[in-house]
């Protein structure tokens, strides 16, 4: 995670290295731990980068490779592709941790006081992870600034997974919680019974199960992971979004069906009707033209 806020930095704000190296440390520090840095005082917590001796020494290491290495090889090596690959899967599994680590703690604070509507807290378990990816983009870009151009990623992501492990791991009586279990278990048999019946020999390897943390923490990393290596710029780029990609394919096809309905129709003869006439009026002046060279 250091590593990817130090590279973040150096590609971005100091492109150019004219920022000073103390202005560049602390930008890297807190596109990194900004979430870490913060997030935890609104839980009453201490910061986990003042808890801990570990973290900004991380950083410091992180912002000399990046940075400071004799003729830069550390970031043409962390620039490179197996590089880049690297600590985007590391710093994803840091991600992980944390959604599911700051997930827990707000509901270990709320879990005896949920609203009367439902039987565990929603908004707070899953705002609070929220808060935490969020909280690098509030800090270096304002709130004006992180949400201008709409919700962004991080948001995107912080509902969905947030949302899903929440109810999945944490719901044990709620109807969400029941019935998201339920389908995604009977999804998971079908599609076993379908992989054992073509490769009989992996039934063994489905025969320990999992317990539902566990199996939520690999749901969550695992679209979390392969998300952000897709939105690398090796493949689909940072504009990838698995949301719209999913929904883009119906709402293209919505859009083709409805093209042929009648409400279409009355605008469709309308510019046949015109380009007809078009049509007609070149043509009799073409016919003019030809009647008077003949004349001369």
């Amino acid at each position: 995670m250091a590593v990817q806020a130090s590279m973040a930095v150096r590609n971005g704000r100091n492109k150019q290295n004219k920022m000073a190296w103390f202005h560049a440390f602390m930008a890297s520090v807190f596109a990194g731990f900004a979430g870490g840095t913060f997030a935890p005082m609104l839980m009453g917590r201490p910061s986990l980068m003042l808890s801990s001796d570990i973290n900004f020494c991380v950083c410091t290491l992180a912002f000399i490779l990046v940075n400071y290495t004799p003729f830069d090889i550390g970031y043409k090596i962390v620039g490179s592709f197996p590089g880049v690959l690297v600590y985007t899967l590391f710093a994803q599994l840091f991600r992980v941790n944390g959604l599911i680590s700051f997930n827990s703690i707000a509901f270990e604070a709320f879990k005896n006081s949920p609203s009367k509507y439902y039987p565990i807290p929603i908004v707070g378990p899953i705002i609070f992870p929220i808060i935490l990816a969020n909280m690098g983009g509030f800090f270096a870009k304002g709130i004006d600034g992180h949400l201008k151009n709409g919700m962004p990623w991080p948001i995107q992501n912080g509902i969905f997974c947030a949302t899903l492990y929440h109810f999945y791991v944490n719901d044990q009586t709620g109807v969400i919680g029941v019935a998201l279990r339920e389908n995604i278990a009977n999804a998971c048999d079908l599609l076993k019974n379908h992989i054992t019946t073509l490769v009989p020999d992996l039934e063994k390897a489905f025969g320990s199960s999992l317990s539902e943390q566990q199996f939520a923490f690999i749901a969550v990393s695992a679209f979390m992971h392969v998300t952000a290596v897709l939105q690398l710029p090796y493949f689909f780029g940072p504009s990838f979004n698995p949301f719209v990609s999913i929904f883009s394919g119906p709402i293209f096809i919505f859009n083709a069906l409805t093209s042929f309905l009648p409400s279409n129709t009355p605008k469709k003869i309308e510019n046949d009707v015109q380009a007809k006439s078009t049509q007609d009026v070149n043509t009799t002046s073409k016919r003019k033209k030809s009647k008077g060279k003949k004349q001369h």
